[in-house]
């Protein structure tokens, strides 16, 4: 028999045999949380499971693993009438993209602060995009607690090759929190309304934070919170975090209270409980507009590898705390002294602290900018404008202005360039 015949025979076989189970190039349209339960069980090869507009309940797969080139997709049918998942827990999972979807979080008296009602453990090859972590507020706790966010709107723990993209996160305790992880990518989302943190990182690697919004949070100023949009800390850790880049991102506190902006302390070795071992390593931070009230702009603890270049850190007046103390509601950019292989370069921002020389450090092209006074090197309305005074909660208000100190330097971030 020729080559042919044999192969048109085999294609013949392979439509009319009986199969088992659902095969990866299958979607399958849902409607309800107990026909989703069954599609998940039947598309072990992977495949799209279209979910139309509802309540689903809970989402929890574990020990799942579809194959990397055909994942199992989970898609909105409709994004105006997103399905609705009110947990989620995805433990030792793998290759799953959910698309679309709502994480719906609704307070229950006995929840903590700290709870994470959607959560990734042990898992590799998860992409969230197009989707939405609604939160919730506290009740009946205590005025400190009482009508703020609560929960944490997203967690990755002990997991690998994670992304979460184009998607929206609001109305949390903490926005996003992860830890002992590698080959994260945060892109492209929206954090705003948040108590506390925005953003939480602890003992990863190989972290891409880009093109994000944070903003406007609500914070329960009474409390003893220390917010931070972008924070990274080594408490608790037994590895550094290494090969992180954060850049393009709007951070601003708009018509928020004040918080710390980017802050990534050391606390491990400042506080010396270990040493060069436990510094953060290659960290790239640039591109990036940070407008907000607190001096810890961008803050770096003991770090091996830096690079601050091209970042606009400016202060909005309107978001400082009661008390008038304006070295602690200008926005800086601070690294630790013991820093080593560090640029800070082409950076626009209200003071710098920690180049003393070092040999190792490689800092210029900055310019150093205040808004109090109008005679003086690197006023507001000179650099950017007088529209920098009237509304400084607009990032737009601090594009450089036509004819003034950054106007065609390529200093501060892109974005804010004519």
């Amino acid at each position: 028999m020729c080559v042919s015949r044999i192969m048109l025979l085999l294609t013949v076989l392979a439509l009319v045999l009986p199969t088992h189970g659902v095969h990866a190039q299958d979607s399958v349209s849902v409607t309800s949380p107990a026909a989703l339960q069954q599609a998940l069980q039947d598309m072990t090869q992977g495949g799209e499971i279209v979910l139309s507009g509802g309540d689903y309940g809970a989402l929890t797969l574990r020990s799942f693993a579809a194959p990397a080139q055909t994942p199992l997709v989970l898609r909105a049918a409709d994004s105006a009438n997103p399905p609705r998942i009110a947990r989620m827990d995805l433990r030792d999972v793998q290759n799953v993209t959910l698309d679309g979807i709502l994480f719906d979080y609704t307070f229950d008296a006995q929840d903590k602060s700290y709870l994470r009602p959607f959560g990734i453990t042990s898992s590799t090859g998860i992409t969230i995009r197009n989707a939405v972590f609604d939160g919730d507020v506290a009740r009946g706790r205590g005025p400190t607690d009482n009508g703020f966010g609560t929960a944490f709107g997203f967690s990755v723990t002990a997991s690998s090759h994670i992304a979460l993209q184009n998607s929206e996160i609001r109305g949390f305790y903490r926005g996003l929190v992860i830890s002992d992880s590698q080959g994260i990518t945060v892109q492209g989302n929206d954090v705003h309304d948040i108590r506390m943190d925005g953003m939480n990182f602890s003992q990863v690697e190989s972290v891409l934070i880009a093109g994000n919004r944070i903003h406007d949070f609500k914070r329960s100023l009474d409390s003893k919170d220390h917010a931070d949009m972008i924070q990274f800390w080594t408490n608790g850790t037994t590895a550094p975090s290494r090969h992180i880049v954060i850049r393009d991102n709007t951070l601003n506190s708009g018509q928020g209270a004040y918080t710390q902006s980017i802050f990534m302390r050391n606390d491990l070795v400042d506080r010396g409980l270990a040493g060069r071992e436990m510094f953060y390593s290659d960290v790239t931070i640039a591109d990036n507009v940070i407008i907000n009230a607190h001096l810890h702009g961008i803050t770096v603890g003991e770090t091996d590898g830096l690079r601050i270049q091209n970042n606009t850190v400016v202060r909005n007046a309107r978001s400082e705390g009661e008390k008038d103390n304006i070295a602690l509601w200008v926005p800086q950019i601070r690294v630790a002294e013991t820093s080593k292989d560090v640029q800070i370069r082409r950076n626009v921002t209200g003071k710098l602290t920690g180049a003393a020389g070092q040999s190792d450090w490689t800092v210029g092209e900055n310019l150093i900018v205040q808004d109090r006074a109008r005679m003086e090197p690197g006023f507001y309305g000179t650099v950017f404008g007088m529209q920098a005074l009237r509304d400084p909660t607009n990032p737009a208000s601090f594009i450089a202005a036509k004819g003034g100190p950054l106007d065609g330097t390529q200093i501060g971030a892109p974005q804010l360039s004519r």
